[in-house]
């Protein structure tokens, strides 16, 4: 699309500049040719914006899912039972990778080597399955509630086809690079939505550096 709108201006442009050089007496073709350079930095601009929007829908879609169907009602659920005092972790990784079985083994690993105990409840959701999720302890009565949000892993498909269907580019540095875009969209998104919702106060995120 940019390319198309690249040669679409740069055709229109020189067709003026011809003209300019027929009929210099003419005048405005200066500012005409200074206002269809600005005219054509914006439309690409914002064709840009939408194809970035697209690109990144997927991740956006999941991040409303997550925070809807998962997040949300697990909060509440939580509310209810321990009271106001509830603080969520939401893990987020760098690469989908790390949100594969062996890594996050070793990352509970880390996380009790840290002086933290871990157990695994299950929230029992009025609607939907039920999700498992980790409480950490480090003190006595002092429990936080702990996510790696694996549905991330769906992505992995999407990025797939979008490297096959490139040309010139390294398909492992492409996966990692538009994986990692993916990935910060999805924060994003989640991060509106949780403001969006009041819950800025319960949740925050976490990398693989564990500051817990």
């Amino acid at each position: 699309m940019r390319k198309i709108l690249n040669n679409s201006f740069t055709i229109i442009t020189v067709g003026l500049f011809v003209l300019w050089l027929i009929l210099p007496d003419k005048p405005y073709w200066e500012a005409t040719i200074g206002i269809l350079f600005i005219a054509k930095e914006v439309i690409i601009r914002w064709q840009m914006r939408k194809i970035e929007v697209l690109e990144f829908s997927p991740a956006i879609s999941l991040a409303h899912g997550y925070v809807n169907n998962f997040l949300e009602p697990a909060i509440n659920e939580l509310l209810s039972k321990y009271g106001n005092d509830v603080k969520f972790i939401i893990y987020i990784p760098h690469d989908l990778e790390e949100l594969s079985d062996q890594q996050i083994d070793r990352m509970k690993i880390q996380i009790e080597a840290d002086g933290y105990k871990l157990k695994e409840i299950k929230l029992k959701r009025k609607s939907g399955r039920p999700h498992d999720i980790l409480t950490i302890e480090k003190h006595s009565g002092s429990v936080s509630y702990f996510d790696f949000p694996r549905t991330l892993l769906s992505l992995q498909s999407y990025i797939d086809y979008k490297v096959e269907t490139a040309k010139n580019e390294l398909s492992e540095e492409k996966q990692l690079r538009l994986g990692k875009k993916l990935v910060d969209a999805f924060k994003n998104e989640v991060q509106r939505l949780i403001t969006k919702k009041n819950l800025n106060n319960k949740i925050h995120f976490v990398n693989k550096s564990l500051e817990l």
